[in-house]
C-alpha cells in the first residue's frame, strides 16, 4: 500500500509507439465478434490495459495499474474493453482490487457505481479502496462490453487492474484480499498489542528491566501502527496523516532496537538516548521535507534507513546469541531476521508497478516474533520469580532462625533489664532509707549553726562559722542532687504549670551568681530583648529555675577568663530562647553525651569535690524532658559553649508569688515542735529561741498539748518532721493539734525521707514542706510569713466594730 505521505510512484511511461497498433487490435476484435458466437463468461478475466483520456482530450494507452499525480486536483477518465460472450443469466462482477481516489464507473454507458460528485476528501484505503460492483443482466451486451472508469482526487489517482467475472468467484477474490490485507493484519494487531500491554504490566512489577519497557511499549506502537494502516479513513488531513504515520513507524522501529540491543547485553545508556532523540525527531525531518517538497521521497528513504539500521542491530543480536548459544536467543535473531526480511520485501513491493493495494507481510511476521519475545520476557519473568520465591522461602527460613535467637536475646534483655529495675528500686529504696537517717544530724548541725551565727562571735569563730556554712551547703547540694535524681526515676515530680516573670527569674539568677562570678573573675550578664511585650513563660516555674540555676552555675565554674552571658530573645510568637554562653574550655565532640551522664565530669578525673557530683547537667536533661522543652548543646574546644532552650511564652497574667522573704521580728511567735529525735529537736529549739520565739515541743501531738500553759496564747505555727515514731507521722499531728485547738494553725512539714511514696503523701496533705536539711533562711522567711499573717489577724481584731 503506498505511503499516505505522498504517491507511490509517478505516472507510468508513456506508450504511444504501441497506440496505433493497440486501436487496430481493438478495432478487430469488436469486428470480429459481430460475426461468432462466444460462449459466456465462466472466468474471472482480468484487464491489464486501459485508454487514459487526458485533460486535452488525448488518449494514452496504459498498463494498470496506473497513477496520475499533479497539483490540486487530478481527474482522469479510463476506458476499458472486454468479450463477454454470450449473456447469460449467472450475476456478474467488476471488481477493483485498489481504486484510490473517488470514482464513477459505467458499463455500456449506464452508471453503475457513482461516487465522483462527493466532496473531496482524503483517498479510500481499507475495505474502501477495494470496489466490487454488480454489473445488472440488463447492461450486458453479447461480445464486446465497454467500461469507463472517471477518478478524481487531489494530488493523485491510482487505478488497480480491473477484474470482471461471475458474481461468487469475483467476490472470492475480494474476501481473499480483505482478509489478507484488513482482517488478517486488524487480528495481528490486536494480538500485539496484547501482548505488548501483558510485557508492561510484567515491566510495572519490574521496573529496573528497560528491556521489558522497550519491547512493550515498540509492540503496543508496532499493532497501533499496523491498525492506523488499515483503517478505512485516513486519521488525520492532508499531509499529517502520511507524517505522523511515518514517525509512528519509526518510532515502534526504534523502541525494537533499544530492546534488542538490551536482550544481547548492550547497555549503551549514550546510544539509547541518541535513538530516542532521533525518533522524537521523525516528524520535524518530514515536514521540513515537506516544506521542501521532498516529503514522499524523504519518508520512503527514512524507511528504508530503519530497515537497515534493524539489519545492522540484529547481526549485533545474532553475535551475542552465537556467544550464549541459546535457544531463545536463536530463535529470537531467527525471527527477528524473518521480520525485518519482511519488512524489506514490503518496501520493494511497494515500489513495484504490479499492484497499487498489496499485500503487507510485516504485519503477520511481527506475530510470530512478539509472540516468541513475549514467551522469552515471561518466562524470564516466571524463572526470576521462581528464584525469588525461594530465596523468599529461605530467608524466611533465616528469619525464622533468627527470630528465635532475638527472642533468646530479648528475654536476657528483659531478664537483665528487671535486674537493673530491681537494682534501680534498690538504689532509690537505699537513698530513701538512708536520706533520712543521713539528713537528721546534718539538719541538727545546720539549725545548731543558724543558731550560732545569731550570736556575737570574734573573727576567728565567724570564720569558722563561715567555712562550716559553706561544707554543709556544699552536702546540702549534694544530698538535693541525689534526691532530685532518686524522685525524677521514681516519677514523683510532676511539673505544675503556670505563668510566671521570665525576665524576673533570669536577673535574680545572675545577681544569686554574681558574688562567685566576680571572685573567679569572669564577667556575668543578662541580656533581654527589649520592645516585646511582658516576659512571660507557661511551664512549671520551680524546674525551670532548676535548669537554668544549674546551667549559670556551671557555666560559671568552668569559665576561667572572659565572660558568662544569659540571653533571653523571642523566637516566633508561641517561643523564649534563652541561651547561656561561656568562654571556657569547650567540649569535645566524643564527651556532648557523656556530658548528661550521672557523675561523669570533664577535666575532673581525681572527683575533687568541689567540683560538685556530676549531676547537674543530668537533672538538666531529666527536667527538660519531664518539661518537654527542646534543650540543645553547641560546643568548640577552646572557644565556649552555649547552651539553648526553649520556652513556651505566654500573655497571661502571673500571679503574685507567695515565696519572697518577709522582713520582720519573730518575737513572741509561738510555735509548736513536733519531733521525735531529741537531737533535732534540740537543735531546732536552740534556733527558734535565737530568733525570739516561744516553743513548745513534743515528740507528738499529745506531749506538745501538755506542754502548753494557759497563758502562753494562741499557737501561731507548727513545725513537725514527717517520720515520727510507732505509726505516726507529722501530717496526722497536725491533723490532731489543729482539732484539739480548734484552729487551722498553719503547719510546715520537714522530713528527711525521700522515698517516692513520702514525698507523694506529702504533696497530697496540702501543707507546706520542706527537705532536711532546712536551710536556716527558708525556715526563717517561712516563719516570717506566719508573724505577719498573725499581726495581720491581731489588728483586724482590735480594729473597731464600725470600721470593719
Amino acid at each position: 500500500m503506498p505511503s499516505a505521505a505522498g504517491p507511490r510512484r509517478s505516472a507510468s511511461p508513456s506508450y504511444g509507439w504501441r497506440c496505433g497498433a493497440a486501436r487496430v487490435l481493438v478495432g478487430l476484435a469488436l469486428l470480429g465478434s459481430a460475426g461468432s458466437a462466444v460462449p459466456a463468461l465462466q472466468s474471472p478475466l482480468t484487464l491489464t490495459q486501459a485508454e487514459r483520456i487526458e485533460p486535452d482530450g488525448s488518449v494514452k494507452l496504459v498498463r494498470l495499474p496506473d497513477v496520475v499525480s499533479g497539483e490540486g486536483v487530478v481527474e482522469r477518465s479510463y476506458r476499458l474493453a472486454f468479450d463477454a460472450g454470450e449473456v447469460g443469466s449467472d450475476p456478474m462482477d467488476l471488481y477493483l482490487p485498489g481504486m484510490l481516489a473517488r470514482g464513477r464507473i459505467s458499463l455500456n454507458g449506464h452508471v453503475v457505481f457513482n461516487r465522483l460528485g462527493e466532496p473531496l476528501g482524503p483517498r479510500p484505503t481499507s475495505l474502501h479502496a477495494m470496489r466490487m460492483v454488480d454489473l445488472p443482466p440488463a447492461y450486458w451486451v453479447a461480445g464486446m462490453n465497454r467500461v469507463e472508469i472517471t477518478l478524481r482526487a487531489p494530488s493523485y489517482i491510482s487505478l488497480s487492474r480491473v477484474i470482471v467475472g461471475p458474481h461468487a468467484q469475483v467476490r472470492a477474490l475480494r474476501d481473499r484480499k480483505a482478509v489478507a490485507v484488513v482482517f488478517g493484519p486488524m487480528l495481528v494487531a490486536t494480538v500485539i498489542i496484547c501482548l505488548g500491554a501483558s510485557v508492561l504490566l510484567i515491566y510495572l512489577r519490574r521496573s529496573n528491566e528497560p528491556m521489558y519497557a522497550y519491547f512493550a511499549v515498540g509492540a503496543i506502537a508496532w499493532g497501533l501502527h499496523t491498525a492506523w494502516t488499515i483503517l478505512p479513513e485516513a486519521l488525520l488531513p492532508g499531509i499529517h496523516n502520511g507524517i505522523w504515520w511515518t514517525s509512528l513507524y519509526a518510532f515502534f522501529v526504534f523502541m525494537l532496537l533499544l530492546f534488542a540491543l538490551r536482550f544481547a547485553g548492550y547497555a549503551l545508556p549514550r546510544m539509547e538516548a541518541a535513538l530516542l532523540r532521533l525518533s522524537m525527531a521523525t516528524p520535524l525531518v518530514l515536514y521540513a521535507a515537506h516544506a521542501l517538497g521532498v516529503v514522499s521521497q524523504a519518508a520512503l528513504v527514512w524507511r528504508l534507513g530503519l530497515v537497515v539500521a534493524a539489519f545492522g542491530t540484529l547481526a549485533a543480536v545474532a553475535r551475542s546469541a552465537w556467544r550464549q548459544r541459546s535457544l531463545d536467543s536463536a530463535l529470537l535473531v531467527l525471527a527477528s531476521f524473518a521480520a525485518a526480511s519482511f519488512g524489506l520485501r514490503d518496501w520493494l513491493v511497494f515500489q513495484r508497478d504490479d499492484d497499487n493495494f498489496p499485500v503487507a507481510l510485516a504485519p503477520y511476521s511481527a506475530l510470530p516474533l512478539v509472540l516468541l519475545v513475549a514467551w522469552v520476557l515471561i518466562d524470564r519473568f516466571v524463572r526470576t520469580a521462581e528464584s525469588l520465591e525461594g530465596l523468599n522461602r529461605e530467608l524466611e527460613v533465616r528469619v525464622e532462625r533468627k527470630s528465635a535467637e532475638l527472642v533468646t536475646a530479648l528475654d536476657h534483655m528483659r531478664a537483665a533489664r528487671d535486674r537493673a529495675d530491681s537494682a534501680n528500686r534498690a538504689k532509690s529504696s537505699f537513698l530513701a532509707a538512708a536520706s533520712h537517717d543521713l539528713r537528721q544530724p546534718i539538719h541538727a548541725l545546720g539549725l545548731y549553726l543558724g543558731a550560732l551565727r545569731q550570736r556575737p562571735l570574734d573573727r576567728e569563730a565567724s570564720d569558722i562559722a563561715q567555712r562550716m556554712d559553706a561544707s554543709l551547703g556544699a552536702l546540702d547540694t549534694m544530698f538535693n542532687a541525689l534526691l532530685d535524681i532518686s524522685r525524677m526515676d521514681a516519677g514523683v515530680v510532676q511539673p505544675q504549670t503556670r505563668a510566671f516573670d521570665l525576665e524576673a527569674m533570669l536577673r535574680r539568677l545572675v545577681e544569686e551568681f554574681a558574688a562567685q562570678a566576680a571572685q573567679r573573675g569572669v564577667r556575668l550578664s543578662v541580656r533581654v530583648a527589649n520592645g516585646l511585650g511582658p516576659r512571660n513563660a507557661l511551664t512549671d516555674p520551680v524546674l525551670v529555675e532548676r535548669v537554668l540555676r544549674n546551667l549559670i552555675g556551671n557555666a560559671v565554674k568552668h569559665t576561667l577568663a572572659g565572660g558568662v552571658l544569659v540571653s533571653c530573645r523571642r523566637r516566633g510568637p508561641e517561643t523564649w530562647r534563652i541561651e547561656v554562653w561561656d568562654t571556657g574550655p569547650g567540649i569535645s565532640d566524643a564527651e556532648r553525651e557523656r556530658v548528661f551522664d550521672e557523675f561523669y565530669q570533664v577535666g575532673n578525673p581525681e572527683r575533687d569535690r568541689r567540683s560538685g557530683l556530676g549531676l547537674g547537667l543530668s537533672i538538666v536533661r531529666r527536667v527538660t524532658r519531664l518539661l518537654k522543652v527542646p534543650l540543645a548543646l553547641h560546643s568548640r574546644l577552646g572557644h565556649g559553649t552555649r547552651f539553648v532552650l526553649d520556652l513556651p511564652a505566654t500573655d497571661a497574667v502571673v500571679a503574685p508569688s507567695l515565696d519572697a522573704p518577709v522582713s520582720g521580728t519573730l518575737q513572741g511567735l509561738l510555735v509548736a515542735m513536733v519531733e521525735d529525735d531529741p537531737e533535732v529537736r534540740d537543735s531546732m529549739r536552740t534556733l527558734l529561741e535565737s530568733w525570739g520565739c516561744h516553743v513548745v515541743e513534743g515528740s507528738d501531738a499529745d506531749e506538745v498539748l501538755t506542754q502548753l500553759n494557759p497563758g502562753d496564747g494562741a499557737v501561731q505555727a507548727v513545725i513537725a518532721d514527717l517520720r515520727l515514731r510507732g505509726d505516726r507521722d507529722g501530717i496526722g499531728e497536725v491533723a490532731l493539734l489543729r482539732e484539739r485547738l480548734a484552729s487551722a494553725v498553719p503547719a510546715l512539714i520537714v522530713s528527711g525521707d525521700s522515698a517516692p511514696d513520702r514525698v507523694r503523701l506529702m504533696q497530697d496533705s496540702g501543707l507546706a514542706w520542706l527537705s532536711k536539711p532546712v536551710p536556716a533562711a527558708r525556715l526563717r522567711s517561712w516563719l516570717d510569713s506566719m508573724a505577719q499573717a498573725a499581726a495581720g489577724a491581731a489588728a483586724a481584731d482590735l480594729r473597731p466594730q464600725g470600721k470593719r
